[in-house]
């Protein structure tokens, strides 16, 4: 068994894809399936599902992808050890990000570790549709080194460095009858709310002020993207709950804190506790906790 192998088929099970895999790979998709093919007859077993829409791990699959994973992070911290002694930092960080939630001082110091580690390639990874937990369940399982999270606590097999905390505010449209200063939850009981997917950070800072509350509310449009939430708060179809850094920089609407014990989340830079960072992403880290000046852990549109 031959470490490309391997390579091929975490990037296979992650993108879920042989197209897509071959893209990142830099190579031929008959090539992503020649070596796929070649695995599954070493270990004696089908690893993948292949149909017409989609690729799916089989159950030994599932049971091979973290030790693959671990394989792969050893190799490659290995190869890190070696190339940094005379060469410098040559290798791949691999980042999950949040779309237009990943806060200021995570892009700055992603262009200070471009400008001082240009043979690094960086792999940024977006959340899939549960937002923060997917990136947890990532990072856990050793295809992520790093992530921007959303959360509110300590988090199970997970090391955090809080970036910033962010409050939460509601939006609305300029002529809603919303009084212009603070709400009560309770008074927004016949409003229909547009929200993040669970498992987004901001969605559960919303749902722990309303479990708290002892209240619910009507969340009649779902989408996963706080710019497209935002125009559809312009478009009238519902109020929504937004960063409130965010609503600072956005002048058509119209925004409301909530009274008393207020929606936040924390803004973290998250690591598994059960592997070492290796030479590379310890880097990042250490630029990512130093590039802040105040105010630029907010949220900026992407």
């Amino acid at each position: 068994m031959d470490i490309r192998k391997l390579e091929v088929f975490t990037t296979v099970a992650e993108e879920r894809s042989f197209t897509r895999a071959a893209a990142k790979l830099h190579t031929a998709q008959s090539g992503v399936s020649t070596a796929i093919r070649a695995l599954e007859r070493d270990l004696g077993t089908t690893l993948l599902d292949r149909t017409t829409q989609r690729v799916e791990l089989t159950e030994a699959g599932h049971a091979l992808l973290p030790e693959a994973l671990r394989i792969l992070a050893a190799v490659e911290a290995a190869r890190e050890t070696v190339t940094q002694v005379g060469q410098g930092l040559r290798g791949r960080l691999r980042l999950g990000i949040l779309y237009n939630l990943t806060p200021g001082r995570v892009r700055e110091a992603l262009v200070t570790f471009r400008a001082e580690l240009p043979g690094v390639e960086l792999w940024l990874s977006a959340p899939g549709p549960r937002g923060t937990l997917d990136h947890l369940e990532r990072l856990r399982e050793g295809s992520l080194e790093l992530a921007v999270v959303l959360t509110h606590g300590p988090v199970p097999g997970i090391d955090q460095q809080v970036l910033a905390s962010e409050e939460v505010v509601l939006a609305c449209l300029p002529d809603h009858p919303l009084p212009d200063d603070e709400v009560d939850l309770a008074d927004l009981a016949g409003e229909a709310f547009i929200e993040f997917p669970p498992g987004w950070g901001v969605r559960s800072a919303v749902d722990r002020a309303y479990g708290a509350a002892g209240l619910t509310r009507r969340i009649t449009v779902q989408m996963n993207d706080l710019s497209t939430i935002v125009d559809l708060v312009r478009l009238g179809l519902g109020v929504a709950f937004i960063p409130r850094s965010f609503a600072e920089q956005t002048e058509d609407l119209r925004f409301v804190r909530v009274r008393g014990d207020r929606p936040a989340y924390d803004i973290a830079l998250a690591t598994a506790t059960d592997r070492p960072l290796g030479p590379i992403a310890r880097r990042f880290m250490r630029i990512a906790r130093g590039a802040a000046s105040p105010g630029s852990a907010r949220p900026r549109g992407a």
